[in-house]
C-alpha cells in the first residue's frame, strides 16, 4: 500500500512574512542600503529583499527597465578591525555572496588608531555609532532614503531586559523603534522586528546558505550575551515559560503610553516660547509643567532632542537637577554632562553648550 505523501507545511514562508512586514511597493523605486555583518539575521535580509526585488520585477517588467535605479541594494558591511584574520573573512564572506547576486558591496573601516582601545560596553557603543555613520554616509552617496538592518524580535527582547537592568523610562522600555531618522535625508528601518532569529536561520537551511558566527556572541564579558545565553532561558525555565512574550507585551504598552505622553509634550512645546540662539536655549521657566515634574522632565529632553543634542550623558538624576533648579527662586547655575550650563534667571531658564 502507498504511503500518502507528507503534508505540506501550510505555515508562511520567510519571505511572505518579510514582504506582509515590509510590502515591496514602499522601498522598490528607491536603492535601499542593506547592514550585512554576515551573521544569520543580516543574510537572511539580503536574500529576502533580493528575491522580493526579482520577483516584483519580473511581474512588472512593462513598468521598469534594466537600467532604472528601481530595485537597486546595497550592501554595506563595517569592519570593526578587532578579531583579526576573523573580521577578515566575515567581509569576504559578505563580499562574495554578494557578488554571487549582483549586489553591490561597500566595506568600511574603523582609523587603525582606534582599534588599540580595549573592547567594552562603552566601545560596543562607540563601534555602533561608527557604524551607523559609515552606513548613513553611504546611504546619502547612492541616494539612499533607507538603511535597513536585520535586527529581530529576539533582540528586541533582549533589548527591552538590559534596558530594564540599567535602568529606563518608558521610551527606552519601549525597546528599538521600527523607524528613526539617521540624517535629514536617510532613515534607518527595521523590518524584522516581528520575524525570529530561528525562521531567519531555517530560511537560510532550507536554500543551503551558510553564514558567519561571531565568537564574541558568545563571550560573558558583555551583559547582553549574558541576558542571552543566561538569564532569558533562566527566566523561561524558573519562571515563566512565556517571558520573551511578556517582555514584548510589556514592551508595546509602554510604547503606547509614550506615544500618547509625546502627543502632550507636542502640544506643551508650542506653548513654550522658546528660542535657540547658536547653542543657547531659552525658554520661560513658568511654560515648563512643574506642577507635574514627569511632565516637566520630558519637556526638558525634547527641547534638548530639539537642540540635537546628546542624550546619552542625561540620567534622571540630571533631568531632576534641571527640575529643581527651574524652582529655585532668584539666580541658580548647574553645570551638566557634557559642560552644558543651565542658568535660572528670573522667569527664564537658559541652557548652553559650549560648541
Amino acid at each position: 500500500m502507498l504511503k500518502p505523501p507528507p503534508a505540506a507545511d501550510l505555515r508562511p514562508s520567510f519571505v511572505d512574512l518579510f514582504e506582509q512586514a515590509w510590502p515591496t511597493e514602499h522601498w522598490i523605486d528607491l536603492p535601499i542600503v542593506l547592514a550585512v555583518s554576515g551573521g544569520s539575521d543580516s543574510v537572511a535580509l539580503l536574500l529576502a529583499l533580493s528575491e522580493l526585488r526579482d520577483r516584483f520585477l519580473k511581474a512588472n517588467q512593462s513598468a521598469y527597465d534594466a537600467a532604472s535605479p528601481q530595485g537597486k541594494l546595497i550592501a554595506g558591511h563595517f569592519h570593526h578591525g578587532l578579531r583579526g584574520s576573523d573580521a577578515d573573512r566575515d567581509a569576504a564572506f559578505v563580499q562574495v555572496i554578494c557578488a554571487e547576486r549582483g549586489i553591490a558591496c561597500e566595506v568600511g573601516e574603523i582609523d587603525p588608531e582606534n582599534r588599540k582601545k580595549v573592547p567594552g560596553e562603552g566601545w560596543e557603543s562607540t563601534l555602533r555609532e561608527k557604524r551607523y555613520d559609515f552606513l548613513t554616509e553611504l546611504a546619502e552617496r547612492h541616494g539612499a532614503r533607507y538603511v535597513v538592518t536585520g535586527h529581530t524580535i529576539d533582540d528586541q527582547v533582549e533589548t527591552i531586559l538590559h534596558r530594564v537592568l540599567r535602568g529606563t523610562g518608558l521610551r527606552g522600555l519601549s525597546g528599538m523603534p521600527r523607524s528613526r531618522p539617521l540624517s535629514p535625508a536617510v532613515s534607518l528601518i527595521r523590518p524584522m522586528l516581528t520575524l525570529s532569529r530561528q525562521l531567519a536561520q531555517e530560511y537560510l537551511t532550507a536554500l543551503g546558505v551558510d553564514w558567519r558566527t561571531d565568537p564574541s556572541n558568545e563571550s560573558c564579558e558583555f551583559t547582553r550575551n549574558r541576558i542571552r545565553h543566561d538569564l532569558l532561558p533562566l527566566l523561561e525555565r524558573e519562571f515563566n515559560p512565556q517571558a520573551s512574550t511578556a517582555i514584548l507585551r510589556l514592551g508595546h504598552l509602554a510604547g503606547e503610553a509614550q506615544e500618547i505622553i509625546d502627543e502632550v509634550i507636542a502640544r506643551a512645546l508650542e506653548e513654550c516660547n522658546w528660542k535657540k540662539r547658536g547653542e543657547t536655549i531659552e525658554v520661560e521657566a513658568r511654560t515648563l509643567r512643574i506642577d507635574s515634574e514627569f511632565l516637566a522632565r520630558e519637556l526638558l529632553i525634547a527641547l534638548w532632542r530639539k537642540a540635537g543634542w546628546p542624550l546619552q550623558a542625561m540620567g534622571r538624576n540630571e533631568w531632576q537637577c534641571l527640575v529643581e533648579l527651574i524652582k529655585e527662586p532668584g539666580v541658580a547655575t548647574r553645570t551638566l554632562p557634557g559642560g552644558v550650563v543651565a542658568k535660572k534667571e528670573g522667569g527664564k531658564l537658559s541652557l548652553h553648550r559650549p560648541a
